[in-house]
């Protein structure tokens, strides 16, 4: 029997609905139908051998026949490409470490546009047939690459990639590696511009104030500062610069420097006027605008904002995104937890599914589970498939520790596909 592509699936349906063929649908119609097999790479957190950014050959919605096999890149294969590395899949989808890595790119030679990063996936038949491929890929503007199909969806309807503690990155250091502090504070490999040329739109800060230092605001990870601010906000009014794309910049937590009443709050919106008064998409829009109300104010950046006596003096402060975050250190809790938020959330403001690990105090002094890289290393793969199956049909935002080891950018992008189908049959969300 034929396979059909979901694209191909969806865009059938939409002609006979546009045609009074079909006249209602449901969102599960989509979510059961076949999908196309899928190659992918995705970009471990954990350092082997003191190299971090080690390649993941991943898989999905493969039939695996005796020969086939999946290989690694450095070129767009063809028939004579020599792979970087081979494996013979044995279930319908998977992931496999290779021997390869990726060298690091600084942020601001990634480019504006859609572009491969040196590495390629193909799945091979027997016959050296190329069943699927794909490379290693920036995503720059997927959203407005989307913009027809995703304007009439709602804010709190979007599925959106987020990073958690977006401003607590750091590139790997064999040096320090040990360092508990280190290990137990650094959430993502990438600056914040390369995490938005990466896919993600949504960002979450913490914010910290510290009156004797030369630069008194900061993004924290708890009480350890880890960069500037400004640093933050000079990457996101870049990406913003250069790209039709619509961004969450979240202030969820304060950790330092906000404890004397509203004062210090009042000088951060003082700061974030002056940055981004412009450009800050007006709150009165709230969570039921249409992402195509936010494209056309031309002014694409939700700041949201963790203290509801601020919101209410500001006409650029929106409510904060409610994190639905488990506070547990198990693959297992972490499931518990979040399959119970699927269908469990505010309805009446965007909320974050907060999919990470978080260590207990002793977990930290022990070491015991190695740190944030190794945590994110037991969850992604898994936080990957959850979003990528039904979960994904529900869910506002997804958040994540070292997002490049997860699929979920292109979960999300195929998801919205899904949801923006699914407004064309004019069926309510759930």
């Amino acid at each position: 029997m034929r396979k059909y592509s979901l694209v191909f699936v969806l865009q059938l349906l939409l002609h006979f609905v546009t045609s009074g063929l079909v006249r209602r649908c449901s969102i599960n119609e989509f979510a059961d139908t076949d999908k196309e097999l899928q190659v992918s790479i995705i970009v471990s957190p954990v350092p082997k051998d003191n190299v971090a950014r080690r390649l993941i050959l991943s898989w999905e919605n493969a039939s695996p026949l005796s020969g086939d096999w999946i290989g690694l890149f450095n070129e767009e294969p063809t028939d004579l490409s020599i792979p970087l590395f081979v494996v013979q899949p044995h279930n319908p989808s998977g992931w496999a470490e290779t021997t390869s890595h990726e060298t690091a790119s600084y942020s601001q030679d990634l480019g504006y546009s859609k572009k491969c990063l040196g590495f390629w996936a193909a799945y091979k038949s027997a016959g050296n047939s190329t069943l699927a491929s794909s490379c290693l890929h920036t995503e720059p503007t997927w959203m407005s690459d989307l913009k027809t199909e995703l304007s009439p969806l709602l804010l709190r309807q979007i599925f959106l990639p987020g990073t958690h503690d977006a401003g607590a990155y750091d590139r790997y250091n064999s040096s320090s590696a040990n360092n508990l502090i280190v290990k137990y504070t650094i959430t993502q490999e990438e600056d914040i511009l390369s995490q938005l040329v990466n896919g993600v739109r949504y960002l979450d800060i913490r914010a910290a104030y510290y009156n004797d230092r030369n630069d008194v605001w900061w993004v924290n990870h708890g009480a350890v500062p880890i960069h500037p601010l400004q640093t933050v906000f000079d990457d996101v009014q870049t990406f913003l610069q250069n790209t039709n794309e619509i961004v969450i910049l979240d202030f969820h937590e304060f950790p330092v420097g906000f404890n004397s009443g509203l004062a210090i709050h009042e000088k951060l919106l003082e700061y974030l006027e002056r940055e981004f008064g412009d450009i800050a998409a007006l709150s009165s829009l709230t969570w039921n605008a249409q992402l195509g109300e936010i494209w056309s104010t031309n002014r694409r950046l939700l700041l949201t904002y963790n203290n509801n006596q601020m919101v209410e003096r500001s006409d650029i402060l929106w409510p904060a995104v409610a994190h639905q975050w488990g506070d547990v250190h198990t693959l297992d809790d972490l499931y518990t937890y979040l399959s119970g938020v699927v269908n469990k959330h505010p309805n009446d403001r965007g909320w974050s599914a907060m999919a990470e690990l978080t260590p207990t105090i002793l977990q930290i002094i022990t070491d015991e589970l190695g740190g944030l890289r190794r945590m994110a290393g037991m969850v992604n793969e898994n936080v990957t498939a959850w979003y990528r199956g039904t979960w994904g049909q529900t869910v506002n935002i997804v958040s994540a520790d070292f997002f490049r080891g997860t699929g979920l950018v292109e979960a999300a992008i195929d998801w919205n596909h899904i949801r923006a189908q699914q407004l064309t049959c004019n069926i309510p969300q759930q």
